[in-house]
Formats: structure tokens, sequence, C-alpha cells
């Protein structure tokens, strides 16, 4: 036969087992107000970082915008020269204008003969625009260089 005090102490222990393994459970699965904390820190720091990043991509794509923008112009001006002719710009003074303002960009083109290793020829020029605009304070400038024969 069973002893009483004995099944209720087992049943008692029992019962204490299950309630503290339920609650180790229930410890496991759940965050800690410090943990929440550590993780919304963690999280502002990342998000800081990449703000900090966003102007200067900005920044480059404004850049990258305005080396278009003068490429565009300065192969204008170029076929601008070619259909004036070889003769437009041999001529003094050339026929041509060679320099101007065009919106942000100020413009300018030389024309001159190539040094081509001992070779002269009057039948070649280079022909050099020269594109700048003025980007946070500071002058920048692009070359742009090709060659017209008559």
């Amino acid at each position: 036969m069973l002893d009483a005090g004995l099944c209720i102490t087992s049943i008692e222990h029992l019962v204490s087992s299950i309630e503290k393994s339920e609650l180790t459970r229930m410890n496991q699965r759940a965050f800690s107000l410090l943990e929440l904390i550590i993780a919304i820190a963690v999280l502002a720091i990342g998000l800081v970082g990449v703000l900090q990043i966003f102007p200067i991509g900005l920044r480059a794509s404004q850049r990258a915008g305005m080396m278009t923008k003068a490429a565009f112009l300065a192969q204008n001006k170029m076929e601008d020269v070619k259909l004036a002719g070889f003769d437009a710009i041999i001529t003094l003074p050339p026929k041509i204008p060679l320099s101007g303002r065009d919106g942000d960009f100020d413009w300018k083109i030389d024309i001159e003969e190539p040094e081509l290793d001992g070779v002269t020829s009057n039948d070649i020029r280079k022909l050099t625009v020269i594109v700048s605009w003025l980007e946070r304070n500071a002058t920048r400038s692009k070359d742009f260089v090709t060659y017209i024969t008559k």
C-alpha cells in the first residue's frame, strides 16, 4: 500500500518541477527590457550610419549630372565647329564663336595645329573644348579633345 504522505510529496514535487520548467521556458522566449533597449540602440546606431552616407551619394549624383551636361555641351560645340567647316577655323579670325556661356556652364574653344612627331600638316587641327562650372564654391572644368581634318 502506498503511503499518502509520500504520494502527496511526489505530486507536489512533480507540480513544482513542471512550474519551474514552464517559467524557464517563458523566460527563454521573452525579451527583457534591457535586451529591448540594447536592440533599439544598435538599430539607431545603424540608421545614423546609413543617414550619414545619403548626402554623399546625393552629391556624387549631382556631380555626375553636371559632368554629363558638360559633355553634351562640349559635343554640341564640336559639332558646331565641324558644321562650320575646316576653312572656317583656319581663317583669322575664325568664323565661329570661341567662347561663351550656356546656362550654368562657361565654354571655350582652342584650335591649334597638332604636333605629330616631326610631321607637319596643314590639313588637321586639334580642337579642345573646355567647359567649366561652379560646384560647391569651387570652379570645376573638363577638357574635351577631338581632331578635325579637311
